[in-house]
C-alpha cells in the first residue's frame, strides 16, 4: 500500500513530535535529578557534623577542646582525663608561649589579660595549672554539648562506648608520649627517631622556700669550660666548644639546659664519655650562680648536693615521631589523630616544649572541616593525607629550626 506525500509528511511530523517530547522529558528528568542532588548535597554539607572525643586534659588536650568548640561542624565534645580536676589544675611546671602561639590562642578567645602570668619579649610565661583551669572554666560557656570526665582512664570499655556513638566521630589522642589510647584504638606504636645533631644535658633545682612565681628565661652563649681538673686532656685554649646555657622555670623550680652542636672537641668528648657526676654537678652549680637573675639567691654546694637533679653526661638530643598519627576506621565511621607528645616528642627540656604541640594544632580546625564533609573513599584519603603532611612538616621544621630557636638564638 502506497502512502501519499501528505500521509508521509504527517507521519514524519508525529515522529518528530514524539522524539522531541522524549528528549524534553528526559532532559527535564535529568535536570530535576541533578538539581535535587545538588540541593541535597548542599543541605548535607551544611548539616555535616561530628562528635569530638579528646583523651587527655593537658595543655594540648584542652587547647584541642577549645579549638573544637569553635568549629561549627562539632555537635558534641567529650573529654576523658585519668587524673582528677583538682590535680590537673594544681600542675606546677611553667610553660612559655611564643608570640606566634599567643596570637594563635587569641584567635580562639584566650584572654591573656585575665590569665596570671608574665610577659617578656613577646613571650607569655605562666604555670600550666593556671592555663588549664582557665580553659576548663571557659568550655562550658559555649552552647554546644560538652562533657568532661575527670578521673576516667580511657579503656577498652570506653572505646566500645565511643564506637556506639551515632554519626561520624573524631578521637584526638593527647595523652602524652607514654599514653596507651592510640594502642587501645588499634594504631601502631611504631616511631621513627630523628637526630637533632645537638648534644645536651639538663638540670633542675627545687627551691623549697620559694613560691610558684613565673620567671622569664635567660640564655648565655659561647660558654667554655676548663675540665682539666677532672680530665687532664679536656683543656682547650681556643674555646671551640661554644656551649649555650639556658636558665628557665618558675621561682620554685629552676631548670638549666646545656647544649652544644655535635663536634669532636676535647671538652665535648669528655662531657659525653666520662661519667663523673661531680663534674657535671659542678658545671651546673657554677653556671647557675654565675648567670642567675639578679633577684635570685645563690645556691651552696651542700644545697646543690641534696636538691639538684641533673644529667650525668651529655647525650644526643633526638626527636621521636609517631609513624601512624592519623587513621580512619570505616566500621564505626571513626577518625583518630594524635596531637602533642602523643604525636611527636623529644628528650630535652627547653621550657618552650608546648609550642611544638601548638604548631601541630594549627591544622586541627581545617582537618575537622575535611573530616566532617568527606564521603567518598577519595575525600577521606585526602583528609588523612592533609593531616599526615602537616605532621611531617612540623617535624621537618623542628629539626631544622626548633632547637636553634628554643636554645641557640
Amino acid at each position: 500500500m502506497k502512502c501519499t506525500e501528505d500521509e508521509i509528511t504527517r507521519i514524519l511530523h508525529v515522529n518528530y513530535v514524539h522524539v522531541t517530547l522524549y528528549f524534553v522529558i528526559t532532559f527535564s528528568a535529568v535536570a530535576v535529578f541533578v538539581g535535587t542532588k545538588t540541593i541535597l548535597n548542599k543541605i548535607r554539607r551544611n548539616n555535616a557534623q561530628l562528635t569530638v572525643i579528646i583523651i587527655g586534659a593537658g595543655p594540648i588536650g584542652l587547647t584541642s577542646a577549645l579549638i573544637s568548640v569553635h568549629c561549627k561542624r562539632v555537635q558534641k565534645l567529650v573529654l576523658y582525663e585519668e587524673q582528677s580536676k583538682s590535680n590537673v589544675e594544681r600542675r606546677t611546671y611553667q610553660i612559655a608561649l611564643q608570640p606566634a602561639q599567643v596570637s594563635f590562642l587569641r584567635s580562639y578567645g584566650v584572654d591573656f589579660d585575665n590569665l596570671e602570668g608574665l610577659w617578656h619579649k613577646g613571650c607569655f610565661y605562666t604555670r600550666v595549672g593556671i592555663y588549664l583551669e582557665y580553659i576548663i572554666h571557659t568550655l562550658p560557656l559555649y552552647s554546644m554539648g560538652t562533657e568532661i570526665n575527670f578521673g576516667t582512664k580511657f579503656s577498652r570499655d570506653i572505646r566500645d562506648t565511643v564506637d556506639k556513638i551515632s554519626g561520624r566521630k573524631l578521637v584526638i589522642c593527647c595523652d602524652g608520649s607514654v599514653g596507651v589510647a592510640t594502642h587501645t584504638l588499634g594504631l601502631s606504636d611504631e616511631c621513627v627517631i630523628h637526630s637533632c645533631g645537638i648534644l645536651g644535658a639538663v638540670a633542675t633545682v627545687e627551691k623549697n622556700n620559694e613560691t610558684l612565681v613565673p620567671r622569664p628565661e635567660k640564655r648565655i652563649h659561647n660558654l667554655s669550660f676548663d675540665l682539666s681538673a677532672y680530665v687532664p686532656t679536656a683543656f682547650e685554649e681556643n674555646n671551640s666548644s661554644n656551649f649555650t646555657l639556658k636558665i628557665f622555670g618558675n621561682s620554685k623550680c629552676r631548670y638549666m639546659a646545656l647544649a652544644v652542636n655535635k663536634c669532636n672537641s676535647n671538652v665535648v668528648r669528655a662531657l659525653k664519655t666520662v661519667l663523673d657526676k661531680s663534674m657535671m654537678r659542678n658545671i651546673f652549680l657554677k653556671c647557675f650562680n654565675t648567670y642567675k637573675r639578679s633577684s635570685e639567691t645563690s645556691i651552696s654546694d651542700s644545697y646543690c648536693l641534696n636538691n639538684m637533679k641533673f644529667s650525668p653526661r651529655l647525650y644526643e638530643i633526638k626527636l621521636s615521631q609517631r609513624m601512624e598519627n592519623v587513621a580512619y576506621i570505616e566500621d564505626c565511621d571513626l577518625f583518630v589523630i594524635t596531637e602533642g607528645e602523643a604525636s611527636r616528642s623529644y628528650n630535652f627540656n627547653t621550657g618552650l616544649d608546648i609550642n611544638i604541640g601548638l604548631k601541630g594544632l594549627s591544622a586541627l580546625q581545617p582537618f575537622i572541616e575535611m573530616a566532617s564533609l568527606a564521603e567518598t573513599e577519595h575525600s577521606i584519603m585526602q583528609s588523612l593525607i592533609y593531616k599526615m603532611e602537616h605532621s611531617n612538616r612540623i617535624c621537618r621544621e623542628f629539626l631544622k629550626f626548633g632547637l636553634k630557636e628554643y636554645i641557640f638564638l
